[in-house]
């Protein structure tokens, strides 16, 4: 099984990620799986949640205003990697990374 986010290249991402603990809606015709955001690249998400579409199955990804078609790869325990059909742009991964910043600082506020 190929697993997400390991590539074939000494084990190393060719492309980086971005820690993003956003939530995340995975949308399989009128089915939808909310999740959390654990981390986003140009080709890909993990997330973490409670329920996931199968492997394999097509969907369309949210988080904020970045949607993709993609499918999940791979499923285990209470993650899931999904990657994309088509990579999505970094300023669209910049822009979760800014959020998610954002968002880390005013939690650790209160």
């Amino acid at each position: 099984m190929v697993r997400f986010g390991n590539s074939t290249v000494h084990g190393r991402r060719a492309l980086p990620r971005t820690e993003a603990p956003l939530v995340a809606i995975l949308s399989t015709g009128s089915i939808q799986h909310h999740a959390v955001l654990v981390d986003l690249s140009r080709t890909g998400a993990r997330l973490k949640g409670q329920s996931f579409p199968k492997e394999g199955e097509e969907l369309t990804f949210q988080a904020e205003k970045v949607m993709a078609a993609g499918a999940v790869v791979w499923l285990d325990g209470d993650q899931c990697g999904v990657e994309f059909d088509r990579p999505i742009a970094a300023a669209e991964v910049n822009r979760v990374r800014a959020l998610a910043k954002f968002v880390e600082v005013v939690a650790s506020r209160k």
